[in-house]
């Protein structure tokens, strides 16, 4: 117990790296597993948006869920993806929600290979920082 003891920083920096590799590679094989729709969203919330240092996802929470929160009737039908019909290579990614102005969605094209995102209308545009 001891020798234990004493020699803690070898085992501290042998232990560290190691539980790092494996979390990582436990993200890596969740990933890998993921349904490509459920790719599909995860890109597009994660893609850059109109604000500064906030990704797409961040800046719904900040603003639509923020409001509903708040106590405005908002009712949030949340993200959707399908393949593109076409034959495409790139999904279309749809998030949804209602106020008292109607119904919204934005609409993206999200692009697996090349891991990019388009907005496609108005709405997705006003969210996105690229247009």
């Amino acid at each position: 117990m001891r020798r234990l003891l004493t020699n803690w920083p070898k085992l501290a920096l042998i232990c560290v790296p190691l539980c790092i590799v494996v979390v990582d590679a436990a993200v890596l094989v969740k990933e890998r597993r993921q349904p490509e729709a459920e790719k599909a969203i995860r890109i597009v919330g994660e893609s850059v948006s109109r604000k500064e240092s906030f990704t797409v996802q961040q800046y719904l929470f900040a603003t639509v869920y923020h409001r509903q929160k708040a106590g405005e009737a908002i009712s949030i039908d949340g993200w959707r993806a399908e393949r593109a019909a076409d034959g495409s290579p790139y999904f279309v990614v749809e998030f949804s929600f209602t106020d008292e102005d109607g119904r919204h969605v934005a609409t993206w094209h999200a692009d697996l290979a090349t891991k990019t995102v388009t907005a496609q209308d108005q709405l997705a545009r006003d969210l996105s920082w690229r247009h």
